[in-house]
């Protein structure tokens, strides 16, 4: 929906193709945060140390379903390859790029779309619960600091005076300098959907099922109900399905569904006012219209298999140790699980195609598809209008090495 809204205003009229309504996608069930200060790859050194561990516990924060691993082997060994010291500033200094902007880009289609009130600029919160903890992200600190974002650090006791709930269990606390929040991510797309409709777009909600090519130019696309469309120019934006319609193209790409999941709490027995995230445990818990949202986990199984509602279970786990005053599991929440596209390097694929010259393509954020879409939405539409990016786009070329 970026993509489009950026595309209508560089003059282009937009027609998106989706299996799902606006909004339904993995952006529909994410913590909510704008995370410009997120440079770190999703995997690095000191936490590719854990991964054994939390391999062998199927409610772990990461695993992967024995069944996918022979298909999911290849990027798991190339996810190894990119966590080397060498790699990880690289990738750190790319993805440092996609984060200049990011604000901005959000602000400017939010507020295009009239709905610039569901942003929230009340920066996230590190929670450290001892000296080990704190140590151990030393180097987070220090390469986030390198691009700008110097967290402001607040003792534990300032902490309970920002969130009276938490944990007393807090050696000290961080500010993300960093974290902004989408109050309902959900709501966002669908509002932006409705403004590519007002704008003259069109959405269709169909299941491509072919792309033909002359060999230079993509032509047409084969609809599962609507038959064929006619292309002039076409944008890949399919999110974990990415790579099957990339692989059509010519093209083809490491990407694998990395699946979180995520329990809504419209009465949690807590009161919070920013997202909270914690050192010694991967995801977040965050304010959602209404309620919380305890987000996170990484799942490697694929697009198909059916979820694994102990996953959501155990993220209440996680926010019990946070908030000890969080109600318990009673059946009035409602749990999801979503597909993020993650390429092995946690860098996104922002490119032309190599294959067709009417072709680009726009995916595989991982985590960040939330922060980083809208700038790869105006990424794109300044390159389909033959625009020079203010940004180098090597890094995210579809036929990088990973």
């Amino acid at each position: 929906m970026s993509s489009a809204i950026f595309l209508q205003r560089e003059g282009y009229g937009v027609t998106v193709i989706d299996k799902a309504p606006p909004g339904e996608g993995a952006s529909f069930g994410n913590a909510g945060g704008v995370v410009v200060s997120s440079i770190m790859p999703t995997v690095h050194p000191r936490m590719l140390l854990k991964i054994p561990g939390w391999l062998l516990d199927p409610k772990g924060p990461v695993t992967v379903r024995l069944r996918h691993l022979p298909k999911a082997l290849p990027w798991l060994l190339a996810l190894g390859r990119n966590s080397m010291p060498d790699r990880v500033r690289k990738i750190s200094a790319a993805r440092a790029q996609l984060g200049l902007r990011a604000l901005k880009d959000h602000k400017t289609i939010l507020a295009h779309a009239g709905a610039s009130d569901l942003l929230a600029l009340d920066d996230g919160l590190q929670i450290y619960g001892s000296k080990a903890d704190y140590d151990s992200y030393a180097k987070w600190r220090a390469v986030r600091a390198e691009y700008g974002y110097k967290g402001r650090e607040i003792t534990g006791e300032e902490a309970h005076e920002i969130e009276p709930d938490l944990t007393p269990e807090i050696y000290r606390a961080e500010f993300w300098d960093g974290w902004q929040r989408i109050k309902n991510p959900h709501t966002m797309v669908v509002r932006l959907a409705e403004q590519v409709t007002r704008d003259g777009g069109t959405i269709i909600q169909d299941q491509v099922m072919r792309i033909d090519n002359d060999g230079k130019r993509a032509t047409a696309i084969h609809l599962q109900n609507g038959g064929e469309q006619k292309l002039e120019n076409l944008c890949i934006c399919a999110g974990a399905w990415s790579h099957e319609l990339a692989r059509m193209l010519g093209s083809k790409v490491l990407l694998e569904a990395e699946r979180g999941y995520h329990v809504l709490m419209q009465n949690p027995g807590i009161s919070l006012s920013r997202a909270i995230t914690h050192a010694a445990q991967p995801g977040a818990v965050t304010p959602h219209e209404g309620g919380i949202k305890l987000a996170g986990s990484d799942e490697i199984a694929g697009n198909e298999a059916p979820p694994d509602w102990r996953r959501a279970d155990q993220l209440h786990v996680y926010g019990k140790r946070l908030f000890p005053k969080l109600r318990a599991l009673d059946g009035s929440e409602s749990k999801w699980m979503g597909r993020r596209p993650g390429t092995p390097d946690s860098l996104p694929v922002i490119s032309p195609s190599p294959k067709l010259a009417n072709v680009w393509y726009g995916f595989g954020h991982g985590h960040l598809g939330l922060s980083w879409g809208p700038t790869t939405g105006r990424l794109l539409s300044e390159m389909i209008s033959g625009r020079q990016p203010n940004t180098d786009l090597a890094a995210f070329k579809i036929d990088r090495s990973m």
